[in-house]
């Protein structure tokens, strides 16, 4: 048995798979439009703002308008099909290849990956 041969075939698989299907139908439909392309650059925009007010410790105000601001964007991507669909596609191919790779890791080591649901359970988070 050949460890890159059943990568390869790994690999075929995941990019067969429903949720990179979507996912690249979805990422096709965001690249051809233009205004679901600025709606998520501007909440990306937003998001740094936002990182870098916190991390100067900006005055509460500000930290409050950048809030606000975040979640009006938020609220016109999820009213945007595209980047609503483009997210939630992405979210789920991401957690594909999470429990693929949670499912490597458990088959190298004996031991479970951190997981939201359950951290703490493994030794990586103590």
């Amino acid at each position: 048995m050949d460890i890159i041969e059943k990568a390869r075939e790994l690999g075929t698989m995941i990019g067969s798979s429903e949720e990179m299907i979507s996912y690249k139908k979805w990422e096709e439909s965001l690249e051809r439009d233009h205004r679901a392309r600025a709606i998520l650059r501007e909440y990306q925009s937003l998001q740094n703002e936002m990182l870098i007010a916190a991390q100067e410790n900006t005055d509460r105000s500000v930290l409050d308008d950048i809030k606000r601001r975040l979640l009006d964007k938020f609220d016109e991507i999820n009213e945007c099909e595209i980047t609503r669909n483009y997210i939630e596609s992405k979210d789920k191919l991401d957690r594909l290849i999470k429990k693929v790779n949670d499912v490597l890791v458990y088959s190298i080591s004996g031991e479970e990956s951190c997981s939201s649901e359950n951290c703490g359970t493994c030794r990586g988070c103590k």
